[in-house]
């Protein structure tokens, strides 16, 4: 496309843009941009009128009145401007009407002016706001009737004109009619088509967003039926890490730092854990906490885990190597059943409730930092897998003395 084209596009874009706000819904838009379409197709259409009248007669009243009601489809885009929406629609309608009965009064019935009716019959449905509906109706009845009455009185209807030949006229009128009926479906068709773009593009960032806080399938129940039902998971493996000293971190860093810190950190983590096939549940705090086989059941959950859990630290081994703020980090793991679901009624939250995940969180306070504690409900899930060192029976608060392995 050359430069002068795209003047030419962005000029005339400029134009149906006119009285555009930002507030307006994508509904809202359209309906203006038909709105400003139209009635340049009505100035279009009374120019053409006007050059034809000019050119055939010395009659100044048929081509002033063209000359006028051309000015009188501009106030729409003046009235569109100034955010008179209902007024611009209103005041369209009207001067399309005044156009068929000025023209029913100059050239009679025979020039085939009648047509237009149809056309100003859908002019509303399709320019007035929703808000305007019922206003929409009334403005699209008028003319219905005015055409029904005018094909049952058209031998009544004579030209105070003749210098319009009736089948040039008709040829005019009603080929034009054609030409604005097709610019306008076009018009509407295109934006139409605009419209479900914009709103599939939202709905898609609204279901990327909801996956993001949910699993496909609760967020899949929340959207079908409004509501979800805690689902009980028999064989769950849950992976639970947390930052050593990082009390003492806090305290010699900005807030904005540890943000910033966390956020690259939580994001790296988010990415290994999807590689590795595990379910990223929350954040709490520092603590970052996934599970492996709430999806559907499968084998390998906890050596899944265990490998996201091998890859976080490798990430973090290779970052405090570059940056200058070192974290080291604990991570544990623990395998077996847990419900999951949403709590709340707001800003839902997907959480896991049932021992295991405190036992996973009792097998991170319980390792060490750089190492992966295990249980020995998971030990004997990877075992034929993964070496692991044996640590013995090791007490837990609240849990007791319990078997925890290290991963080599």
């Amino acid at each position: 496309m050359s430069t002068d084209d795209k003047n030419e596009f962005r000029f005339f874009q400029r134009i149906i843009d006119v009285g555009a706000d930002k507030g307006f819904s994508i509904t809202e838009i359209r309906y203006l941009r038909v709105t400003n379409i139209a009635s340049i197709l009505g100035v279009i259409f009374n120019a053409i009128w006007m050059l034809i009248s000019i050119y055939l007669t010395d009659s100044p009243i048929i081509y002033g009145s063209n000359a006028l009601l051309g000015l009188m489809f501009l106030i729409v885009l003046l009235f569109n401007q100034k955010g008179w929406r209902v007024l611009a629609s209103m005041w369209l309608t009207i001067t399309s009407y005044i156009s068929v009965l000025l023209f029913l009064y100059l050239l009679g019935y025979s020039s085939g002016v009648a047509f237009i009716c149809f056309l100003i019959i859908i002019l509303p449905y399709m320019t007035f706001p929703r808000k305007a509906r019922k206003l929409a109706h009334g403005f699209s009845i008028l003319p219905c009737l005015t055409l029904i009455v005018t094909v049952l009185l058209q031998s009544n209807i004579n030209a105070h004109y003749e210098a319009v030949d009736p089948y040039m006229s008709q040829v005019v009128n009603i080929s034009i009619t054609g030409l604005i009926c097709l610019a306008l479906i076009w018009s509407m068709s295109v934006l139409i088509d605009r419209s479900e773009e914009s709103l599939m593009a939202e709905q898609q960032k609204s279901d990327d967003l909801l996956h993001n806080i949910l699993p496909v399938n609760v967020a899949k129940d929340l959207k079908e039926t409004g509501r979800t039902i805690p689902q009980k998971h028999k064989n769950v493996t849950i992976l639970f890490t947390d930052f050593k000293g990082f009390t003492e971190i806090v305290a010699s860093i900005t807030e904005i730092t540890l943000v910033n810190e966390l956020n690259d950190i939580f994001g790296r983590f988010d990415e290994i854990v999807v590689e590795a096939g595990v379910e990223k549940i929350q954040t709490i705090g520092d603590a970052y906490v996934a599970a492996c086989g709430l999806e559907k059941e499968i084998a390998e959950h906890a050596i899944n885990c265990i490998i996201a859990a091998q890859e976080m630290l490798s990430y973090l081994e290779e970052r405090n190597q570059k940056n200058e703020i070192k974290w080291k980090m604990r991570v544990g793991i623990h395998s077996g059943p847990i419900v999951a679901g949403v709590v709340g009624k707001k800003k839902f939250r997907y959480d896991l409730f049932g021992d295991t995940i405190n036992t996973a969180s009792r097998m991170e306070s319980s390792g060490e930092s750089g190492k992966i504690n295990i249980s020995g409900p998971t030990y004997q899930l990877i075992k034929n897998n993964i070496d692991c060192e044996y640590r013995g029976k090791i007490y837990a608060k609240g849990k007791g003395e319990m078997e925890m392995y290290f991963v080599k």
